[in-house]
Order: C-alpha cells, then structure tokens, then sequence
C-alpha cells in the first residue's frame, strides 16, 4: 500500500475500504474464491493524470490484504503502474468496461453467487421467474435486470469469461443509467454503485438475499397452490426506497465486526 499512497496519491482509507469490502463479501458468500470488486479513482500525481480503478491482484477474497491491491487504468484495463508485474484479475476488464460505459460508477462487483446464477439460466422468462426486487433494502438493484448473453455476440465457443476490452465494453452496454445489476447467463452478476464500495457491499449482500426470497416464495406458492403472480415492488416503490446509501453506516460497522480482526490485521 505504501507505494499506491506515497507515489500515486492513493488514500489509505479507500484502500482498507476495499480490503474490507473483499472480506465481507466473502464472508456473507457473495464472493467465493473468485470474482472481484473494485473502486474507482483519479490519479493526478507521479507524472500520471487518469482515470483509474483500484482492485486486488490475483487473490482470493477472504485473503486479500492492503499490499494485494494494485491500480489499474480506466482506458485499458492493464496496472498503471510499470513496476506492477503481479496477475490481475482475469475479468478485470468488467470493472474498466463499466467505469468507461458510466462515468457516474464509482465501484463494480462481479460475483458468481449461486442464487443468482440461477435465475441467468432459467428457461420460460415469465413475470414470476424473472428476476425482480421483491424486499425493500433489495429495491437498489434496480426494478429491469438484464440478463447478458455472451453468445449474442460472441458465439457458441467461449469460456463466457469477460477476458478482453471488447467483451467488457459489450457486457456494459446493457448497464442502462437506472441499471444497478447485470445477471450473466450461466456465469453471474454484475453490480455498480454510483456511491461508494460500502454501499456496493450493501447491494451485493442484499442482491443475494432479495433472489434468494423470491426463490422461496415461487417454492411456497407451488408448494401451496397458491394462484397469481409473485407481488414485486412498484416502479414508484423502487424509485422511494431509493439507494439505501444511509443505511451502510449502520451496517458496515457489524459487518467488519463480523470478520473478527485484531486492530493490525489487514494492514
């Protein structure tokens, strides 16, 4: 971390930020060994005037420490820095492809949490199985959620892993202004804030939790014989639970909590 602060201006609290972010969201299961979340930045020092992001290197989530992460350039995807020789993250060119597409994102998180995976894959996309904000602190993942296919595009053939600049510029083309998450076919989501990380951890954690209701009152109301369609919230509810963004100071405190750190631990 040192070298982001003292040659390229970085703040050492975005920095723990993110580290904190990698961590809760592991711990809460929206990432798992894989997928990645970033932050936005401006770096105007060392020579260097641009628009940036910052994101971990090749790690692990619930691993990831304070000298794992590593700047990264907005325009090309690739480390800003020359001395940077360590692996990105191979989809790192979701995160530059969203902050290129929506100059108004200031963090992205690309997850592959199994309850949203399944809702990229089903078959009829009627009104009860297309994916919807059914709860309340779930409304900021916005009220149409596309579902992106690689195919469409790209054809039959590929690992459907966003591994270029041309795919992440396609994928960001379904992030609409009101658009906060993109669901992948057979791959996972896409999630932007326009806010901050710890509101994007905020929408990760609930974007699971909001699937994983809507799961289980399809279940129940077959299980029940229950007739009509699943109750999602209103265009005019979503639009008034806004953006939650007050409510992560309540929540980011327990969440660290959560994760048990001594004092030093992620430094």
């Amino acid at each position: 971390m040192a070298r982001l602060t003292s040659q390229f201006g970085i703040s050492s609290d975005l920095v723990k930020d993110l580290v904190l972010a990698n961590r809760i969201l592991a711990h809460h299961k929206v990432l798992d060994t894989f997928g990645h979340i970033s932050v936005r930045c401006h770096v105007k020092s060392n020579g260097i005037d641009e628009d940036c992001y910052l994101q971990a290197t090749y790690h692990a989530p619930s691993l990831v420490h304070t000298q794992d992460i590593a700047l990264f350039s907005v325009r090309t995807g690739e480390p800003v820095d020359p001395e940077e020789k360590r692996k990105g993250a191979l989809e790192r060119h979701i995160h530059a492809g969203l902050y290129r597409a929506r100059p108004d994102v200031q963090a992205v998180l690309h997850c592959h949490a199994p309850m949203l995976v399944t809702y990229s894959i089903l078959p009829n996309l009627e009104s009860d199985t297309i994916l919807q904000p059914v709860l309340h602190v779930g409304s900021s993942i916005g009220r149409h959620i596309p579902i992106y296919e690689i195919s469409d595009h790209f054809g039959h053939d590929t690992d459907l892993l966003i591994k270029t600049a041309d795919l992440g510029d396609d994928l960001a083309k379904l992030f609409a202004p009101e658009t906060g998450m993109v669901l992948m076919r057979g791959h996972g989501a896409t999630i932007a804030s326009k806010s901050n990380v710890k509101d994007l951890v905020h929408k990760g954690i609930y974007a699971v939790i909001n699937a994983t209701i809507m799961r289980d009152a399809t279940l129940l109301g077959t299980a029940t014989g229950s007739t009509g369609s699943l109750r999602p919230l209103s265009n005019g509810e979503v639009e008034a639970c806004g953006d939650w963004v007050s409510a992560v100071h309540r929540s980011w405190p327990a969440w660290v909590a959560e994760l048990g750190l001594g004092k030093d631990e992620i430094l």
